[in-house]
């Protein structure tokens, strides 16, 4: 007999309640999608806070950095601008001072200083009003004013005339009175120096001659520097040493040669530096008060020739020395200029500059 039953039907799905339940107390899968979503979006915040975080770091990493380059920049600038055209005009004057000094000093023959000073006061008026007139272009003011003082400069010429004075005196004063030095040099010949040694010099052996020297004397201060030369017998054979003595401390150096030229000023044997020289360190106020004597020693055991500059105006007329060379080569003496006080005023809107500088060029000191 036939199977008159009904067959099975599918189950029907259950929708979702308007609260999100399923009819049977759970929860539908679209609440699970939104819970995802929720992760996502909480993400997406924490990547936008950080990308501000960085974004106001990098900011003031460079307003830090900015900063520094400006603090920089303001601790080198010229706070005050005016002033380098001022300082530049002073080195410019200085330097031609200087300069008209020294060709005035190497050239002049004149026999008064009067004629000396004359020629080297007009020289620098005409540097300062040539100078003036290109400051003025630049609505700028700009003058120099010299004063100068008068020396004396002592040579001997003749390389084969030992270094006495004109009357052969073997121990004698250059100038009349205490002065200042500058711009000193000798030129000596080694073989006619007297072999001695160091004991000898400073008077601890017996049995040398004594050797030739250049004093410096304080006749304020009362103390005496010498500077000897001569012929090391230690050594051996045709050298030239010079011995510095402060009268404290002795220091050498030594020459190798048939001649060396010894640059009392700027302490030098040939051109090379010599230590020694080092001792030779005249008081500021001895030299400032011109209370420096300066005496040669010794002067018939060497020969060679000499350059010496004095701050005093010596009596160059006699038999002493003369203001002019003879067929001998004998000392003589010549006007220059010692030193000279220059005023330098430089003047601009920005900047009102007035300085005194003195030029006296390898003044030893």
């Amino acid at each position: 007999m036939a199977d008159v039953r009904r067959p099975p039907t599918r189950p029907r799905r259950q929708r979702a309640s308007s609260d999100g339940s399923d009819g049977t107390g759970g929860r539908s899968r679209r609440r699970g999608r939104g819970r995802n979503s929720d992760f996502d979006d909480d993400r997406g915040q924490l990547f936008l806070v950080g990308a501000l975080s960085l974004a106001v770091l990098f900011v003031g990493f460079a307003l830090l950095l900015n900063t520094a380059i400006y603090t920089e920049n303001l601790a080198t600038r010229n706070t005050d601008p005016g002033t380098d055209p001022s300082i530049s005009y002073r080195a410019a004057a200085e330097d031609a001072a200087r300069e008209l000094m020294i060709r005035e000093n190497r050239n002049g023959t004149d026999p008064t200083w009067d004629e000396n000073t004359q020629w080297y006061e007009s020289s620098v008026e005409a540097w300062s009003d040539s100078a003036g007139l290109h400051a003025a272009r630049r609505a700028r003011v700009a003058s120099v004013a010299v004063d100068s003082t008068n020396g004396t400069r002592f040579q001997q010429t003749n390389a084969s005339r030992n270094l006495t004075n004109r009357n052969y005196a073997a121990d004698w004063t250059l100038g009349n009175n205490p002065s200042a030095v500058r711009d000193a040099s000798l030129t000596i010949n080694a073989d006619s120096l007297p072999e001695t040694n160091r004991s000898n010099v400073l008077g601890l052996t017996l049995g040398f001659d004594d050797p030739y020297a250049v004093a410096f004397d304080d006749t304020d201060g009362g103390n005496t520097w010498h500077v000897y030369v001569y012929d090391d017998s230690d050594t051996g054979g045709d050298d030239v040493t010079v011995l510095v003595d402060d009268g404290t401390t002795e220091q050498e150096c030594t020459h190798v040669g048939p001649a060396a030229h010894v640059d009392l000023s700027n302490g030098s044997i040939n051109g090379s530096a010599c230590s020694a020289f080092a001792l030779l360190d005249l008081p500021d106020d001895a030299v400032d008060d011109e209370d420096i004597r300066l005496r040669f020693e010794n002067g018939d055991q060497a020969t060679g020739t000499y350059d010496i500059k004095v701050a005093e105006g010596a009596d160059i007329s006699g038999n002493v020395y003369d203001n002019e060379a003879d067929d001998d080569g004998a000392a003589f003496a010549t006007a220059i200029i010692y030193d000279a006080d220059v005023t330098i005023t430089y003047e601009s809107t920005d900047v009102s500059y007035r300085t005194t500088v003195r030029i006296a060029p390898e003044e030893i000191r």
